[in-house]
């Protein structure tokens, strides 16, 4: 384990600690970051900030993508400018 992994109870304690006392300093801040929500029939639904940083969180590990490939298959012009052509000019004749 690197030394992220090995400390995360840590890191854990010392963003709640930093959330606390953030919302103690800044206390407009956090009624800002509160007001930022998706309502339904007036009622809040889906907080907009936590929602991005759940999927900030969660899409590496969905996706497990390794970009250096990506970058390496971004480098190949025929293969993206295929996958390019058939998903923008062949497939919403498709669908």
């Amino acid at each position: 384990m690197q030394g992220f992994e090995r400390l995360l109870t840590l890191w854990v304690f010392l963003c709640m600690i930093a959330g606390i006392a953030l919302g103690r300093l800044a206390p407009d801040l956090a009624r800002t970051l509160d007001g930022m929500t998706l309502d339904v029939d007036g009622a809040p639904v889906v907080s907009i900030p936590i929602a991005i940083c759940l999927f900030f969180m969660m899409y590496p590990i969905m996706v497990k993508i390794d970009f250096a490939e990506v970058v390496a298959a971004g480098r190949s012009v025929r293969p993206v400018a295929l996958t390019l052509f058939v998903n923008w000019c062949v497939k919403p004749f498709t669908m």
